[in-house]
């Protein structure tokens, strides 16, 4: 009997120390003279400070960092909220510290809460998974294709979940010429020009883009990109085009997606949710 009472207390203090341990991770404490800099894995979408206490502010031109410091000495214990893009809340119990242990805080995932967008199909984190996973799948479906000074584009898979439309696209290079990717650009266009008619054209930015952050094809070599795109109804008379463009060369490739394409996209199975 007193040695099931000796693992319960066990349980018990491993539990507090747990939470006491979870309790002081997220104890933020902050300076007047100095500046804390709090870097998250993903975009912040939402801020909100407890109190006029905090002094809180984003970089320009950077997504995942807040950089926040008190307003006055010896201010009272207030809290910080901060939501990121991949649908992760971040809660704070913020102290004043004249001489924090740290002015630069690296946030995980593991930190953080899972919340749900309103009115959101996926969110950042999901968009990455999914593309991850999209880049190993060999199979064909499509044989939209160009090709360009043995530069070669084929767009091997369209796939839908819910709202968001998934292209997966392999780039080739059958030259003795690397290849380098200069940018990409999704418009929707008229398949048709009439004469003496402007050209009707809209373009289209992707949600998430996988596989542009190295943008060399080595000679021999190939490369996969995937694009998520929010769901775009085409008719028959429209067009979806992905333009590549090749830095500082002419070797401009296109792919053109037409309605009868769109309305054949494979559907993610449960098995590409798995780790969401």
């Amino acid at each position: 009997m007193n040695r099931y009472i000796l693992i319960t207390l066990l349980c018990f203090l491993i539990c507090q120390l747990k939470a006491h341990a979870q309790e002081q991770q997220n104890r933020l404490g902050l300076a007047f003279h100095k500046t804390t800099s709090l870097i998250f894995p993903y975009a912040i979408q939402s801020v909100d400070r407890g109190s006029g206490e905090i002094l809180a502010q984003a970089p320009p031109d950077v997504g995942n960092v807040l950089q926040v410091k008190a307003a006055r000495p010896g201010f009272q214990e207030t809290n910080l909220t901060v939501i990121t893009a991949d649908g992760r809340l971040y809660g704070f119990s913020v102290v004043y510290d004249e001489h924090p242990a740290t002015t630069l805080l690296q946030l995980k995932a593991a930190q953080a809460t899972s919340v749900l967008f309103t009115g959101a199909d996926l969110n950042q984190r999901q968009l990455e998974n999914i593309s991850g996973q999209l880049a190993e799948d060999y199979r064909f479906y499509y044989g939209i294709k160009d090709k360009a000074g043995g530069a070669k584009a084929k767009l091997e898979g369209i796939y839908i979940r819910g709202n968001t439309l998934f292209y997966r696209v392999v780039l080739l290079n059958a030259s003795p010429v690397l290849y380098e990717l200069d940018f990409t650009r999704f418009t929707v266009r008229d398949r048709k020009q009439a004469k003496r008619t402007a050209t009707q054209e809209a373009e289209l930015l992707p949600l998430y883009a996988y596989g542009e952050e190295g943008r060399t094809v080595e000679a021999g070599d190939r490369k996969v990109l995937v694009f998520a795109l929010e769901m775009h109804n085409l008719n028959r008379h429209k067009e979806l085009v992905l333009d590549l463009f090749e830095k500082n060369g002419g070797r401009h490739l296109k792919l053109k997606v037409r309605d009868r394409d769109i309305l054949q996209a494979c559907p993610l199975l449960l098995s590409y949710e798995a780790d969401l």
